[in-house]
């Protein structure tokens, strides 16, 4: 007598399930309740992170555009009464209104206070740690006009309690409200946050970072995404942020002068064309003032850029070797960890100033690019191909490998490259470069030169 096939979910142990059930869909898991009473059993009390993805909706919603990609309020209720224990909760294609609290036959749109009074009554909300709402958009009203064409009043901010959320994520759609009451009201849910992301929230403006964000968070936030915003002139202080990230911020000229984190890590103001870089990248000492252990720095295509100076004060690169080991490079007072700088698509970048242990840059197409002034003893390549480079400085007792082609205006004679380890250089289309130049007595191994 043979036995009948074991089911290999039904083999693997419970604690093992809530894995298993995170990569499912809503409609999957509750399909799997019907299969017999142990995966009903289980789906009750082990999933604790699944999301909602609108294009699961069923296609019979009554909507105005006709379209069924969204996440309706009711499938939204359905959802967290059917599951207490979330720990984490996505939901994608949400669609707010602001003159009513549910509109439509099914719940097509939600005003913010039913989502958050949603949350607040959910027995999940007492465990919920992660909360993802994503590419969030505003619905129609009936006369046709959007949802946000009247200004919304402070009663459509709600007060919900999550106390033990510690990562909440809002992106933003097609939304023209300024004043998002569902993005405030669950920014004030928690005050233990350590990663918040907000992209593509333009009612953020530099009050609302300080006085909503900033010093309410100072104590727990280290990961804060404000992709997006309406940002000017922020003022950013915190000892324990590590990662700010300010893509696409159209307005962001500059960092306010006060700012100070000297825990961050990574700063990301790419696609910020008014960014000028006014009091941190101007100006020698600005970058270690504002964020001295900072590890990584991405510029890419920040088209107002003009001029950049980072120099450790504390650290004499000129007098380092390849193999020296008494340059303090531990020192904490300076910006020892800075290893990356993206500067690509700068195309006003007229003069790059840099000393500090560099291992990584990125110049590509910054097509008025004049003068390069580069000192790092970790650099071990350097790609300035085709940039309109008139003079440049390099020391750089790592570099292995150099690219200069067609650097057509580049000259030897006004061109000083100190780089002992030095094993290739393509100086094709330089015509002004000669291999004179690099060939050097005191150089430690042999040159090969591509003319």
């Amino acid at each position: 007598m043979t036995t009948p096939p074991t089911s290999l979910l039904l083999s693997l142990p419970d604690e093992h399930l809530p894995r298993v059930l995170s990569y499912l869909t809503l409609q999957d898991v509750l399909h799997m309740r019907l299969v017999c009473a142990h995966f009903r059993d289980v789906t009750f009390d082990s999933t604790y992170h699944l999301w909602m993805d609108g294009e699961e909706e069923e296609t019979s919603i009554d909507t105005n555009d006709g379209r069924a990609d969204f996440m309706s309020a009711r499938r939204m209720r359905l959802f967290l009464e059917n599951f207490p224990n979330l720990r984490s909760l996505r939901v994608i294609g949400l669609r707010l209104v602001y003159q009513s609290l549910v509109r439509g036959r099914n719940g097509a749109a939600a005003s913010p206070r039913y989502i958050c009074s949603l949350l607040q009554e959910a027995e999940c909300a007492r465990n919920l740690e992660c909360l993802e709402i994503l590419d969030v958009s505003e619905s129609q009203t009936e006369n046709g006009e959007w949802g946000a064409a009247s200004p919304p009043s402070y009663s459509l901010h709600t007060d919900i309690q999550l106390e033990q959320l510690r990562k909440l994520t809002i992106t933003m759609g097609n939304t023209t409200n300024r004043e998002n009451p569902l993005v405030h009201s669950l920014l004030r849910s928690s005050h233990q946050l350590t990663h918040l992301n907000l992209s593509g929230c333009s009612c953020f403006s530099d009050y609302h970072v300080e006085e909503a964000i900033v010093k309410p968070l100072v104590n727990t936030l280290t990961h804060l995404n404000l992709s997006g915003s309406a940002i000017q002139h922020p003022s950013i202080r915190s000892t324990i942020l590590k990662t700010l990230i300010l893509q696409r911020c159209i307005n962001l000229s500059a960092l306010n002068p006060d700012s100070s984190c000297p825990s961050l890590k990574v700063l990301d103001l790419s696609s910020c064309p008014a960014f000028n870089g006014e009091g941190l990248l101007d100006v020698e000492s600005g970058l270690n003032d504002f964020c001295p252990r900072l590890s990584t720095l991405n510029l890419r295509n920040c088209t107002a850029l003009r001029y950049l100076k980072i120099k450790l004060p504390l650290l004499t690169i000129a007098r380092c070797s390849a193999g020296d080991e008494s340059v303090g490079l531990s020192n904490p007072a300076v910006s020892e960890t800075l290893e990356n700088i993206d500067l690509s698509m700068c195309v006003h970048l007229a003069s790059v100033n840099i000393a500090c242990p560099l291992k990584m840059i990125n110049l590509g197409q910054c097509m008025h690019l004049k003068v390069l002034s580069i000192s790092s003893p970790v650099l071990e390549m350097i790609d300035l191909s085709r940039l309109p480079l008139m003079l440049i400085s390099i020391y750089c007792p790592s570099l292995v490998h150099l690219n200069l082609a067609w650097c057509g205006d580049l000259d030897s004679k006004r061109s000083i490259i100190n780089c002992k380890a030095l094993e290739s250089v393509d100086i094709r289309g330089a015509v002004y470069m000669t291999p004179e130049f690099f060939n050097d007595a005191k150089r430690k191994s042999s040159l090969s030169i591509c003319k």
